[in-house]
């Protein structure tokens, strides 16, 4: 059942497990453990189908480098799926490599612990395969692609969501099981800890209404922000034995190298295979130097400037040759000065605001730059493609720079305490029975978007949970 906060509140909520966030993890735990029998509790801040005047605490200050932070963040049930675009993807077995990403170490887990719940997220998401391997689905004998044989890269793909409303889609699932407490414009702010474990939490209405929450595990989802802001505005930090709560906040970060003139009637763009909805991009092959970043290939017009003879080349179709842009999703660096902190200004909640310090200096666009170059160099050589560079120097300090609006990092997952602030379940190292689901625990994110991840961890989680509650 879905209940208003502000209309209907007891003093105690009492569940097996409680959940603060109603976006894509808090919704999917929630019913997976409803459909293994056991009571939960999910609070969602916002309302039912809008913020019911939250967004005001989503107010924040930034440093660093430039980001939109207050724009790419959402506060009603469904979260950021309320404007998410659908993209998706599995991470790349490289993305979990145990390899260090800068001064950390990547994901605990392998690709393959995530294979089956991967499959499941499928499903949530509404995506119509849960195929991502080209040759599985004989990508190249159907497409009009470059062909990329001993490049040392290859083409990946990504699948969409409809995009799937987690709000609106699961709201009747929500409603209908008796399993589910589902409390609206409910918000927790407070938790009551012992040396090891949470005791109880305090939630609260935007207008003044309270209540004590118990259960024998809590999960934080609130997102990749909202997550290490709470968890650093209690009296004592769950999970900081190693101060990195809020720290190694990541996005992915976009840079557009130049044009292309290729073949006409290249394929890559979303709609253009027949039965399949995906769009094709090119990345390194496992094992090559470099960042995990992709090229994305979109048909454009001429290039104007230049004259007509720049841009013909009989070895790839002459004056019958395709125009393209190029641009590139890039892997961010899980940077310990990139990070969330709290500044002493306080919301309607009482709750001190954060500040965004995004550490992405001209630096991390060097290898992005060489990868581009390497593919550049390999379709040349070929006369496969003809580039002309828009931009060929690292975007400096002060410019601005696109962003995939996700969020990630600021609770990474380790195989230690000393690398990071929960384990590979996502229970915090040093609370037995408190957790942290959502982007916020990624160590490390390739170029995928991070919507499917999010959704097979949460799958994973209450299988964990489930078991920890039978004992």
């Amino acid at each position: 059942m879905i209940t208003d906060a502000r209309e209907n509140l007891p003093e105690v909520l009492e569940a097996e497990v409680a959940i603060a966030g109603g976006g894509p993890a808090g919704i999917v735990l929630a019913l997976e453990l409803a459909e293994r029998g056991r009571k939960v509790l999910l609070i969602e801040g916002g309302g039912r189908n809008s913020p019911e005047g939250g967004m005001s605490l989503y107010q924040n200050t930034t440093s660093g480098r430039s980001y939109p932070l207050t724009g790419s963040r959402l506060r009603w049930l469904g979260g950021t799926t309320n404007h998410w675009g659908g993209w998706v993807r599995p991470f790349d077995e490289r993305d979990f490599s145990d390899e260090p990403t800068g001064e950390m170490p990547g994901w605990p887990i392998g690709a393959g612990e995530l294979g089956g719940w991967y499959r499941k997220a499928a499903d949530w998401c509404e995506v119509g395969s849960d195929k991502y391997d080209p040759e599985r689905i004989g990508l190249e004998d159907r497409a009009r692609l470059l062909d990329l044989t001993d490049t040392g890269f290859r083409h990946r793909i990504f699948r969409f969501s409809p995009p799937t409303r987690f709000g609106t889609r699961y709201r009747e699932a929500l409603e209908q099981t008796d399993k589910v407490d589902c409390r609206v414009n409910l918000n927790l702010v407070d938790l009551e800890q012992s040396d090891s474990r949470v005791r109880r939490a305090r939630a609260v209405t935007l207008d003044g209404k309270a209540c004590t929450v118990r259960a024998d595990h809590f999960v934080i989802a609130m997102g990749g922000v909202e997550n290490a802001r709470f968890l650093l505005d209690q009296e004592v930090v769950p999970g900081n034995q190693s101060d990195l709560v809020g720290r190694c906040f990541m996005d992915h970060f976009g840079f557009t190298p130049g044009l292309m003139l290729a073949a006409e009637g290249l394929q890559y763009e979303r709609g253009q295979i027949p039965g399949e909805d995906l769009m094709t991009v090119m990345a390194p092959e496992p094992g090559t130097e470099g960042p995990n970043s992709c090229v994305l290939v979109q048909a454009t017009a001429p290039d104007d400037v230049l004259p007509p003879a720049y841009w013909t080349n009989p070895a790839i179709g002459g004056d019958s040759a395709g125009h393209y842009s190029l641009s590139m999703i890039n892997a961010p660096t899980p940077h310990p000065e990139s990070r969330i902190t709290l500044t002493e200004e306080r919301d309607a909640l009482g709750m001190r605001r954060p500040n965004l310090h995004w550490h992405l200096p001209s630096t991390e666009f060097r290898p992005v730059i060489a990868l581009f170059e390497r593919w550049m160099d390999a379709l040349s050589a070929r006369n496969q493609a003809r580039i002309k560079w828009n931009r060929k120097d690292a975007p400096g300090p002060d410019d601005f720079v696109g962003v995939g609006y996700h969020h990630m990092g600021t609770t990474r997952m380790s195989s230690s305490p000393d690398h990071g602030v929960v384990n590979p379940d996502g229970r915090v190292w040093d609370r037995d029975n408190l957790y942290i689901a959502g982007s916020s625990v990624y160590p490390a994110a390739g170029f995928s978007n991070p919507t499917l991840t999010i959704v097979a961890l949460a799958s994973r989680m209450a299988e964990h949970l489930h078991r920890q509650l039978e004992g």
